[in-house]
């Protein structure tokens, strides 16, 4: 068990009242929300079922909405001093308990993928809680925050937020694959947005700092023959194996013998630890939780609040047509083999509800039977009887 530390936590939720107070104190008569907005950039049509039609949702077996809330909540809990160091696990597996009577998914379509992925899943987020790294910091949970983004305000909660030095940290607590390259400049809006809303209450640009925590992953700091340091972020339930061949390296530069070097690389890759090493081997590599700080800049800023503009008047417009004509392809989006993994996995709405989803899955069918009705042709030699 980590040695217990002192944490610090305000925890703030505005109430329906509050949010009418702020309204009026603001003079909007809506505080759009960054889910509302990232709704309709992922799906116009979901966001016509959501927003405009309030038509709840029948897919619930998508686990990992779920599973991201509660490892969330099993956060707040320990930051909040609900529950101590060593109770989180217990509180992750108690919840996961729950999802798995639910029979929730995290592959909806194949049963032996979705096993597969829940092992991995599963492993990463319990040695997450065995091995978090305690933020010893004044903390705010769940912190409220209101932005202009030109004549609209939008509302939010940040996740977790302190304050190092001069420097005040957004962090968020992400359960996804970690984001690279592209997926980072798709997914840091939200935290974008957040340090913006702290700059309009005074904060200067260069004294805040965004980055995501990825639960799945931990960071490694692993030493090359050359001298130099490379950073690594692994997934936490393959360590052994993402080290095994670098370790193996500095055990025979140390001199230890091939039985013990094979015992030692056995051990680690059994137990995904690197514990059973010598002192002298273990204490050159440097492990820390995964974080994945996003670039802040004037430009960012603005080019995200242009288009939150130009998406929001956008949405108005057509929400306006839908009360004059009632014709739900104002909305319309087609799903296409590049998105439809979000609505077999992750969406909410089955294609009972979701139309484009169905017509995409009934043009995808009727391809799959022509394909195979050709293919039946092909095989058919009845035509040899008659010669």
């Amino acid at each position: 068990m980590m040695k217990k530390k002192e944490r610090n936590i305000k925890i703030m939720r505005k109430t329906f009242e509050e949010l009418e107070a702020i309204k009026k104190k603001l003079n909007c008569h809506t505080l759009y929300s960054w889910s509302r907005y990232k709704t309709y950039k992922t799906c116009n049509y979901e966001y016509f079922l959501k927003y405009v039609k309030r038509v709840k949702e029948d897919r619930h077996d998508s686990i990992y909405g779920i599973s991201g809330n509660v490892c969330h909540n099993v956060l707040e809990k320990f930051y909040g001093k609900e529950i101590e160091y060593d109770q989180m696990l217990d509180a992750y597996e108690n919840e996961l308990l729950t999802m798995n009577l639910a029979d929730l998914k995290y592959d909806r379509t194949d049963e032996e993928k979705n096993k597969k992925i829940a092992e991995k899943y599963e492993a990463c987020i319990r040695h997450f809680f065995q091995h978090h790294q305690i933020i010893n910091k004044k903390v705010e949970i769940e912190r409220f925050i209101t932005v202009k983004v030109g004549s609209f305000y939008l509302q939010g909660y940040v996740d977790f937020m302190f304050k190092e030095g001069n420097k005040f940290q957004i962090l968020d607590w992400k359960t996804s694959t970690i984001y690279t390259g592209k997926k980072i400049l798709a997914e840091q809006g939200q935290l974008v947005l957040y340090s913006e809303a702290l700059r309009q209450l005074g904060v200067p640009l260069e004294n805040i700092v965004a980055k995501w925590c990825f639960l799945k992953y931990l960071t490694v700091e692993v030493p090359q023959a050359n001298g130099k340091i490379a950073v690594r972020n692994i997934e936490r339930n393959d360590i052994g194996n993402s080290l095994a061949s670098n370790l193996k390296m500095w055990l025979k530069k140390a001199k230890y013998s091939e039985d013990d070097i094979d015992s030692y690389i056995s051990t680690v890759i059994l137990t995904n630890s690197l514990d059973c090493l010598p002192d002298d081997i273990k204490s050159k590599y440097k492990i820390s939780d995964c974080f994945v700080e996003i670039e802040l800049s004037e430009e960012i800023i603005d080019d995200l609040k242009k288009d939150i503009v130009e998406t929001l008047i956008e949405i108005n417009k057509k929400e306006m047509e839908y009360l004059k004509t009632e014709d739900e392809n104002v909305f319309w989006s087609d799903v296409t083999n590049e998105n439809s993994y979000y609505f077999a996995t992750l969406s909410g709405y089955s294609a009972n509800l979701h139309k484009p989803y169905k017509e995409y899955l009934d043009a995808r069918d009727m391809f799959k039977n022509k394909k195979e009705k050709e293919t039946d042709e092909d095989d058919d030699l009845s035509w040899l009887n008659e010669l």
